[in-house]
């Protein structure tokens, strides 16, 4: 009868937890488990958030009246409107 082998990492976790009393154990499990739910739930939210952002139909944000631009708000650290800037 042919016995699969466990992988390497699975043989080092035991190793590892096998040092470990008892009580430890079950916490150390507990930790690995809640990492493995902590990054599927992390993928899930930027697979959802990264859909809403290429959902098409959405309307843009634009800029409410007298917002102005990203450099209007620089103050003196704003470039300086060329001859061909219509904006005042």
């Amino acid at each position: 009868m042919y016995v699969t082998q466990a992988s390497w990492k699975s043989e080092i976790f035991q190793v590892t937890v096998g040092f470990l009393p008892d009580r430890a154990q079950i916490g150390a499990l507990g930790l690995v488990v809640l990492a493995v739910l902590a990054s599927w739930v992390v993928k899930l939210r930027r697979r959802l958030a990264y859909r809403r952002a290429v959902r098409p139909g959405q309307p843009v944000h634009a800029a409410r009246y007298g917002q102005g631009r990203g450099a209007d708000h620089l103050g003196a650290y704003a470039p300086q409107p060329g001859p061909d800037d219509t904006r005042a």
